[in-house]
């Protein structure tokens, strides 16, 4: 059995960070780039600010931890225990030339059976090649240092994979990979949002490898409960499917296919 959606594709995802940036600088966002926290200024039982490495301190009415694999660093540090294994976790993909006599466009692939995804690359020289497997995603890392390039193991098992997909397809190049971090909730996969037991913080958190399609809403969740507005286009799903104290999801599948 298959699926076919004609409709589905990816985006490059550096690219609409750059835009998004530029976008948010347009309209009066201040980006500090390579400023490190390392502290939460909590006084009162209120959230007041952050230090930075440097001895600066950036004093707010709202801090928001969206930092991804070190986000329990953070939490740590406004003194919050989140209920959540919220784990910095290696994830590996592969990359391998496309030679020139396959017929372009190829789609994106989710292959259940195999254990694989793949699909073009930006430019369409490449494919680009990863697990759907649960268990190619449990190896927990310190953001701060882990192994950035793929397992040699690994990059031939699911090479193996893929011509066995595709059996015609050539042998060309030597292939290569890179690694890069999920922050994988292990309990149900699902990102944790919204405020916190402390007064003014609030988490963005464990997206468990989802978090590029579940960016726009859940920007949109945290710009109405800031500004207590609404637009048209705003989502409807209310925070409380993915908040702090939230009870975990009964869900079958723990991969990024979730």
């Amino acid at each position: 059995a298959f699926l076919i959606e004609r409709d589905t594709g990816f985006f490059d995802a550096t690219g609409a960070l750059v835009d998004v940036t530029t976008a948010s600088v347009a309209g009066g966002v201040e980006v500090s780039m390579r400023s490190e926290v390392v502290d939460v200024k909590v006084q009162g039982g209120r959230a007041r600010g952050v230090v930075l490495a440097d001895g600066s301190i950036i004093d707010a009415g709202l801090v928001i931890n969206a930092a991804g694999p070190w986000c329990n660093r953070i939490n740590a540090m406004a003194g919050l225990e989140m209920p959540w294994s919220l784990n910095p976790t290696r994830v590996q993909v592969i990359y391998r030339a496309l030679p020139p006599e396959v017929p372009r466009p190829i789609p994106v692939v989710g292959d259940a059976a195999g254990g694989i995804y793949f699909r073009p690359e930006a430019g369409g020289g490449q494919i680009i090649l990863g697990s759907i497997l649960e268990e190619d995603e449990v190896e927990t890392a310190d953001p701060d240092s882990y192994n950035i390039s793929a397992d040699r193991a690994f990059i031939d098992l699911k090479i193996h994979a893929l011509h066995h997909r595709i059996p015609s397809l050539p042998h060309i190049g030597v292939p290569g990979g890179m690694a890069s971090l999920y922050t994988v909730n292990r309990q149900d996969v699902l990102p944790v949002v919204g405020p916190t037991s402390i007064e003014g913080f609030a988490v963005v958190n464990g997206f468990s490898g989802h978090g590029f399609k579940e960016s726009q809403m859940i920007g949109s969740m945290m710009a109405q409960w800031i500004t207590g507005e609404r637009a048209d286009f705003d989502t409807e799903v209310p925070m409380s499917f993915f908040s702090v104290d939230r009870e975990p999801v009964e869900i079958r599948d723990h991969t990024v296919l979730a």
